[in-house]
């Protein structure tokens, strides 16, 4: 019985130790999103209609409507809300076509979204369809490259719960769908990057030093390779280190690389980013940029730091109470056997 017992404190321990507990709150809906599905409607001026989105020549001071199908398979009328977007870059190298808090680039002359009208919301009837059309108004200034951008669509559904719960939920999902337009060829046209600021923001509740590029041409960086190393001013010891494959950038956006600071500590004085960026097709650019960390900043990040080590579990104090406790057991174990043997 004690043999057992000890067995038992040994698997509980182990558990304990190694494998913490995670509790999930699932729900189960009754529908899922196969009552909604959209179909593009291309226009004459579509480059390739097998793409899956909208890309269009067109002319300076043109107009044009474009239009979706919107379907819905359910017995009841669904609302769809509809959100017009700019293509934007953010910090992973993934390009975001879809609402964004990201800010514009200074090379962005000309926003899909503001010359791009269309309904803010549709309802389609119960096992119906609706064609939602928007309008396209370039300006008589020429451009160069595409304008990128991206129609989101989110259907918002009201279910209920099971159980015969009769509370009401709503279940929204987005479907994005990318709208290019160029006025001539663009495959002439090579990515121009430019670095813009090195800096220290707190994002996400932790310091990181941000990388900011901007990619000023109308075209999209492909296969983007980041190689960045922090080193103080004048040494060749690096201190932080970012490297990134397979990123892209859209036309005429900005990305801020975040080299994390890893959660340690360090001290006010000028530093070094060594930035090495390279690209499909035989693109290379290299930057060096010293930065200046201050008292101040120092101080937060050092703060930040302190915090979370105060603030840290005790992992290795379960150890050192558990573990003998662990000993002690096996030895009275080991003592009832031999006595029970004699």
């Amino acid at each position: 019985m004690m043999k057992k017992r000890i067995y038992v404190l040994f698997i509980l321990l182990f558990i304990l130790l190694f494998h913490p507990v995670k509790t999930f709150s699932e729900e189960k809906f009754t529908s899922s999103i196969k009552d909604f599905s959209y179909e593009i409607l291309y226009p004459e001026n579509q480059s390739d209609k097998n793409l899956g989105y909208y890309d269009l020549l067109m002319k300076p001071g043109e107009e044009q409507k474009i239009q979706l199908q919107l379907n819905n398979t359910s017995d009841q009328p669904m609302l769809v809300t509809i959100n017009l977007n700019s293509a934007k870059t953010n910090g992973n190298g993934v390009i975001e076509y879809g609402p964004s808090t990201l800010a514009k680039d200074d090379s962005l002359k000309i926003d899909l979204s503001e010359i791009m009208k269309g309904p803010k919301e549709v309802t389609i009837p119960a096992k119906s369809s609706e064609t939602v059309t928007f309008t396209v108004s370039l300006p008589l200034i020429r451009f160069d490259g595409y304008l990128a951008g991206g129609i989101q669509l989110k259907p918002v559904m009201k279910e209920t719960k099971p159980q015969n719960d009769k509370n009401m939920i709503q279940n929204k999902f987005a479907f994005l769908i990318g709208v290019l337009i160029s006025e001539q060829e663009v495959k002439e046209i090579k990515p121009e990057l430019k670095l813009n600021t090195v800096s220290l923001k707190l994002k996400d509740g932790g310091y990181s030093v941000f990388v900011n590029i901007s990619n000023l041409k109308g075209v999209f960086v492909e296969n983007m390779t980041a190689n960045v190393q922090i080193t103080e001013k004048g040494k060749n010891i690096t201190l932080f280190e970012l490297k990134r494959e397979h990123m892209r950038m859209a036309p005429n956006t900005m990305i801020d690389l975040p080299i994390s600071l890893d959660n340690h500590r360090v001290k006010s004085n000028d530093y070094t980013a060594n930035i090495q960026i390279k690209t499909e097709n035989g693109g290379n650019w290299t930057w060096i940029k010293n930065f200046n960390l201050s008292k101040i900043e120092a101080k937060q990040i050092n703060s930040q730091v302190a915090d979370s080590e105060n603030h840290t579990f005790p992992f290795w104090w379960l150890i050192i109470i558990f573990l003998p406790l662990l000993v002690g057991g096996y030895i009275i174990l080991r003592k009832k056997i031999s006595s029970k043997r004699s």
